[in-house]
């Protein structure tokens, strides 16, 4: 299956948020080739790369992922090399205040106002770079596994409960009392106290316990699609070439088959302008 030709752009801000990106993207593969570490496009960053050749028109993320190993040595070497006073390598193994389980590389050369639920959040513009992690085959041991995760992830949602749920939309009855009594229980009587650097050691914890390198399967549990980014590790290999705005990426090996399990096999075909996944943000 060939490549989609680039068209379509974004234009305006969009546009300007999306190069500044593609400079971030630049860097980080620079560094990638410098130190031999593994990365692949991912999620909606590849489905860009593969129908549009470049960023989808409406969106204004970057998701690269990392195997779990040279994730960890991206982020031992990293903040020695992104010095620049335009440029930040963030995370929580360096800032417990990061609410992010994967790092982010940021730029303050442009900025968005990101709307979630109940908060604005004014952020320097940013692409993230996502831990991949072993995943067992399928069978007892990954059903337990994935419950382990799950446990750990709804943990983590509840501490986020007024970031993620709009409490002041009205929905109508019992709607709006069942929302009032989980956001009393998940901001009052969460057993870990709204811990959140707790809960996520204890999420990667989880994530560790089966090694990228042994494992037949990988995960992305940072996915917005959540359990259903789990791969074949083969499927991600050593990689494959792409372009993405005319310059050299690297995608899974398998990447056509990546692309049907996150989103089926019609992923050639942009959905519905009313079906588009705008991220709720503005640009400054």
């Amino acid at each position: 299956m060939a490549e989609a030709e680039y068209a379509d752009v974004a234009t305006g801000k969009l546009r300007e948020l999306q190069l500044c990106e593609l400079d971030l993207m630049q860097r980080f593969v620079a560094f990638c080739k410098k130190h031999d570490i593994r990365y692949y496009m991912i999620g909606g960053t590849l489905l860009g790369a593969v129908r549009h050749g470049g960023f989808i028109p409406w969106d204004d993320d970057v998701d690269l992922g990392v195997p779990r190993p040279d994730y960890d040595r991206f982020l031992e070497l990293a903040e020695a090399e992104f010095t620049d006073k335009d440029t930040k390598v963030i995370s929580i193994h360096h800032d417990q205040s990061s609410r992010q389980g994967m790092a982010k590389i940021t730029s303050s050369k442009m900025q968005i106002i990101n709307r979630s639920a109940n908060v604005e959040l004014k952020q320097d513009v940013w692409i993230d770079i996502i831990p991949l992690d072993g995943f067992p085959a399928p069978g007892l041991a990954s059903c337990l596994h994935k419950a382990r995760l799950m446990f750990w992830k709804v943990m983590d949602a509840t501490t986020e409960f007024d970031y993620v749920v709009d409490t002041k939309r009205k929905r109508g009855f019992p709607q709006d009392q069942l929302v009032s009594i989980l956001g009393f229980l998940c901001r009052y009587i969460h057993p870990f106290g709204h811990d959140y650097h707790r809960i996520f050691m204890k999420m990667e914890d989880a994530l560790r316990k089966y090694p990228y390198d042994e494992s037949t399967r990988c995960i992305n549990m940072y996915a917005a699609q959540g359990f259903r980014e789990v791969f074949p590790r083969e499927a991600m290999g050593e990689g494959a070439p792409i372009l993405f705005e005319g310059e050299p990426f690297t995608a899974p090996a398998q990447m056509y088959k990546v692309l049907t399990i996150i989103y089926g096999k019609d992923y050639m075909s942009p959905p519905p302008i009313d079906e588009r996944n705008y991220h709720n943000s503005e640009v400054l």
